[in-house]
């Protein structure tokens, strides 16, 4: 996903992630509230001075007339906050591929992702038949350090068996605050018992980049696996220090790279790129959407040889920079036809 930044969320309940034109949602109170000074304003200053559509009203009365007839009406209790999200998501799904809803936990997440950051014990899982499974341990993690590996198969977690749970539930349970104790039962393969294990809960920092090093005397390797808060510093020091060893020329990996904000994606382009070149623009309906952006400042890395390699799962910011890098003959492109998501998403 690309984004324009994350502004902060306060007393928020649900989040709206739009494309058509960077628009902000503001709660449903507020839009009320909007309406209600909109009417006030006619009042006084006539028909022409009326904001609202004649029909949100409507729209407003029929949605609140279906929603109360499931609630009373449908043969098994449903929770309104199911039918409300459903409801937004189906709303946005009219829209295009990439419009989405967050809900508190889902936003938390994709926070988690960008910071690069989160307290727990430092793992990737999926569901399986027998628990959950984890699909990575980051290095330095509470899990690495107890040598928990890829493959392994949680079965029971606080003394509660893991099997039927889902990774939110999972998450829910391994994830808590800094120096608090989880306890786990694992199932690995060549083990006939399981074997337990007591971690202590601690920050994890997810790398953006979680590897770089020279490949010969001369050529250098950085994998850029996700765009997150804090990339174009981790950049930087990947490039410094391959240049303290050589480097004169370098092989950047962009395979498989979702993306991410847009600040990050404009901050590494111009580590290739000289003062004033186009990275990307930006043009949408609403107000302050057409933007140039340019690189500003100069670096010592504008004339090195780059190869970027990407494929069909590279997308948003990591498309800006493959496409600002070959635009500008900055670098050779190899591998296949990237994702194709050519737009700005703010939330």
């Amino acid at each position: 996903m690309l984004d324009e930044g994350f502004p902060e969320v306060v007393a928020c309940k649900e989040v709206i992630c739009y494309d058509a034109g960077m628009r902000r949602y503001r709660p449903l109170p507020a839009v009320v509230f909007a309406i209600a000074v909109s009417a006030l304003v006619g009042g006084f200053f006539g028909r022409n001075a009326l904001a609202v559509d004649d029909k949100i009203p409507e729209h407003y009365k029929t949605f609140t007339a279906a929603l109360a007839a499931i609630e009373n009406n449908y043969v098994d209790k449903v929770e309104s906050d199911g039918l409300v999200y459903g409801a937004i998501r189906g709303m946005l799904s009219t829209l295009d591929p990439h419009s989405s809803f967050f809900t508190p936990s889902e936003y938390a997440r994709m926070r988690e992702r960008q910071e690069g950051r989160y307290y727990g014990i430092g793992i990737t899982i999926f569901k399986v038949d027998e628990g959950i499974a984890a699909t990575k341990v980051f290095e330095g993690s509470p899990a690495y350090k107890k040598g928990i590996r890829p493959g392994d198969v949680i079965s029971r977690i606080m003394g509660e068996d893991a099997k039927g749970w889902t990774t939110e539930q999972a998450m829910q349970k391994l994830r808590g605050p800094k120096g608090t104790e989880v306890r786990i039962e694992i199932k690995r393969r060549g083990y006939e018992q399981p074997i337990p294990i007591q971690l202590m809960r601690d920050e994890v920092y997810i790398p953006t980049i979680p590897a770089y090093f020279m490949i010969d005397g001369t050529t250098g390797y950085i994998q850029l696996r996700d765009f997150g808060e804090n990339t174009d510093r981790d950049l930087k020091h990947a490039l410094r220090d391959l240049a303290s060893k050589g480097m004169r020329r370098l092989l950047l990996d962009i395979r498989d790279n979702p993306g991410g904000p847009l600040d990050q994606a404009i901050k590494v382009s111009n580590e290739f790129l000289p003062r004033g070149k186009m990275i990307v623009y930006t043009r949408g309906r609403v107000q302050n959407s057409d933007q140039d952006y340019r690189a500003t400042e100069d670096t010592e890395f504008t004339d090195m040889p780059v190869v970027v390699m990407a494929n069909r799962s590279s997308a948003s910011a990591s498309e800006i920079v493959t496409g600002a890098l070959q635009d500008h003959d900055r670098a050779y492109i190899v591998g296949e036809t990237t994702f194709g998501k050519a737009l700005v998403q703010s939330i």
